[in-house]
């Protein structure tokens, strides 16, 4: 559909679907259990569009940075596949929803019911080479770069915070034999928070969900980025658990697969097609961005994105 319409018909269109979500923009509650995003402006809104074929559509301030946050656990597990291989990452987190919260131990049994709760994040980051934590940060960092577009990768000053639940979410896992015992749990802290508070654009994380959709290739078709049997992997984990409890809703609703973070992003992925970002802080109960979900369910409609449709 992209391929036949012109950035400006795509744009009008966008723009349709954002005025209607106007009404639930003062809707939900910015996170406030981390205080610099307890500081952020709740009425920061963009929106970036990115096609495979190269189309790049912005609406709102899409030159608001904001830390990735949980986002980032979708670039953590496939550089962790790329880096051990599916069978050892696999042994260690499985590939299923939980309808637990995102912090809760009640989703460790025999392995992290999936990569995208924090106790999978936690294992998938011990998984991560590199002889120290800022190596293998710096390894994250760059493979971002390559996926965002972005000039230059930086992370909020305030990426020391670690909750107490995170720390003893990571040292139960070394208990349970989830991380392994040589593993230095500390520096598996500092690793994941540190990549949850690299800062994107809106349209510089699109430009990521772009190549995603386009099975890995950067979106001039020049390179390949990432694995396309790992990006499948990735984004078929996305479609089920992305959006924490609410993903199954998600998907009957969207049709494609997505990523929240706490901050506000979503990223969005429609294979072959595109990939979207939107920026609204305020969140549901679930703690996905309450407009970015009305946004994307009516961008699925009006431009036939559902995949099962």
């Amino acid at each position: 559909m992209f391929d036949k319409m012109t950035v400006e018909e795509i744009s009008q269109r966008l723009e349709q679907v954002i005025q209607k979500s106007d009404a639930m923009k003062k809707e939900g509650e910015v996170a406030t259990y981390l205080p610099c995003l307890s500081q952020i402006d709740p009425d920061g809104f963009a929106t970036s569009i990115a096609t495979t074929s190269g189309k790049v559509v912005e609406s709102g301030d899409c030159d608001i940075k904001f830390s990735i946050q949980s986002i980032s656990k979708v670039i953590d597990f496939m550089i962790a596949l790329e880096d051990v291989g599916a069978e050892t990452v696999f042994s260690k987190i499985n590939t299923e929803c939980t309808r637990y919260p995102y912090n809760s131990v009640r989703a460790i049994d025999d392995r992290v019911a999936n990569p995208f709760i924090n106790a999978g994040a936690l294992t998938v980051c011990s998984l991560l080479k590199g002889i120290t934590v800022d190596e293998r940060f710096q390894r994250v960092a760059d493979k971002i770069k390559q996926l965002s577009g972005a000039d230059e990768i930086r992370t909020q000053k305030e990426f020391h915070f670690v909750t107490d639940i995170n720390r003893s979410l990571v040292y139960y896992l070394r208990g349970v034999g989830l991380i392994d015992s040589n593993v230095n749990v500390e520096e598996v802290l500092d690793l994941y928070v540190r990549i949850c508070f690299i800062e994107l654009n809106a349209t510089e994380m699109a430009h990521m969900a772009g190549v995603l959709a386009n099975g890995g290739r950067s979106l001039d078709n020049r390179k390949q980025i990432i694995d396309e049997e790992i990006v499948k992997m990735g984004v078929s984990l996305m479609a089920t658990c992305g959006m924490y409890e609410s993903s199954g809703k998600f998907l009957m609703q969207t049709g494609f697969p997505a990523k929240s973070g706490v901050s506000g992003g979503i990223m969005a992925v429609v294979p072959g097609k595109c990939g979207i970002c939107t920026y609204s802080p305020r969140l549901d109960e679930e703690g996905n961005s309450l407009r970015g979900n009305i946004i994307l369910s009516d961008l699925s409609k009006e431009f036939k994105l559902h995949m099962f449709a």
